[in-house]
């Protein structure tokens, strides 16, 4: 999965290749507004074959794809954006719950929109794509990506209230359907997520979710493909790439314990391993120039 804290487009439109849609998954929140075309979409086991001003939000972790139509127009609005990097911003503003919809409803597909809120939201996914905002900057254009930044962030708030507000209407919603395995998963993805900064041992986990933790283990190796401790580290990674990116006045210490890890020497070597660059060189590399270039995924 690779990391963006926020990707923005409006109507894209391509000649369709089926080899360029794979399934993928990301650990940024989606909202996907269908305009045109013929498309299946695929999340997790389920299939939807979606009608005209379909919106989809996604958690970003289950895997999914779309499957558009060869001989017909594929158009897609589409807004990526990090937890990490809004859950202040909504903290500040006292309104944490715009983020529910996105973890509560299981991938939720939303149909029969009424035609003014249709409008209202597609006309603010079009003012944040107009923004022009992305997190690879040059140095001396901070001043102006700031503001960009603050503009994208009024904008994304105003419509995290309309996709709120379509999950509190009794409009057709259409969520994923899970299994029991896969709703333990989930229960133990939201455990680790919230406690990554804590000494955590399997035991601790079981305990806590009143669940066995040889069957835990199992099941959580069957549904997502890692164990229990690589998803623990991964998270603990993706915190350090976002607290070395967003916070320069953060030490390698200091950014090595918010994340979770025992002390900057482990971190170093475990960051290195994985990443294949020090800490140091991620952050100073992060902070010259990134472009968004995996858009046709979606």
């Amino acid at each position: 999965m690779e990391e963006e804290f926020f990707v923005s487009e409006y109507r894209m439109s391509k000649e369709i290749k089926k080899e360029d849609y794979d399934f993928h998954s990301h650990d940024t929140y989606e909202v996907y507004f269908f305009h045109s075309g013929r498309c299946k979409y695929l999340i997790g086991d389920e299939i939807h074959h979606l009608q005209e001003n379909d919106i989809i939000i996604m958690d970003g972790l289950t895997l999914h794809r779309p499957y558009p139509e060869e001989d017909q127009p594929y158009i897609r609005s589409v807004i990526q954006f990090s937890g990490e990097w809004l859950k202040p911003v909504l903290a500040n503003l006292k309104v944490p719950e715009l983020l529910n919809p996105f973890y509560m409803l299981n991938n939720c597909l939303f149909r029969g929109v009424d035609q003014d809120m249709l409008l209202e939201i597609e006309e603010l996914i079009k003012k944040i794509a107009q923004v022009g905002f992305s997190k690879g900057y040059k140095q001396e254009d901070k001043f102006e990506n700031r503001l960009k930044e603050g503009e994208v962030t009024t904008l994304l708030v105003q419509l995290l209230f309309k996709i709120y507000e379509l999950s509190k209407l009794r409009i057709v919603k259409i969520p994923s359907v899970k299994s029991e395995k896969s709703m333990h998963v989930d229960r133990i993805i939201r455990w680790v997520e919230d406690n990554r900064e804590k000494n955590i041992k399997l035991d601790d986990i079981a305990k806590s979710l009143n669940i066995s933790k040889y069957y835990m283990s199992r099941i959580f190796k069957c549904v997502t493909g890692f164990t229990i401790m690589e998803y623990l580290m991964s998270c603990r990674i993706k915190r350090a790439k976002y607290l070395l990116e967003m916070h320069p006045e953060m030490s390698i210490l200091e950014v090595a314990l918010e994340s979770g890890f025992e002390n900057s020497s482990h971190f170093s070597r475990f960051f290195r391993k994985q990443v294949k660059i020090t800490p140091t060189a991620y952050r100073n590399e992060r902070t010259i120039s990134e472009t968004l270039d995996q858009i046709g995924n979606y």
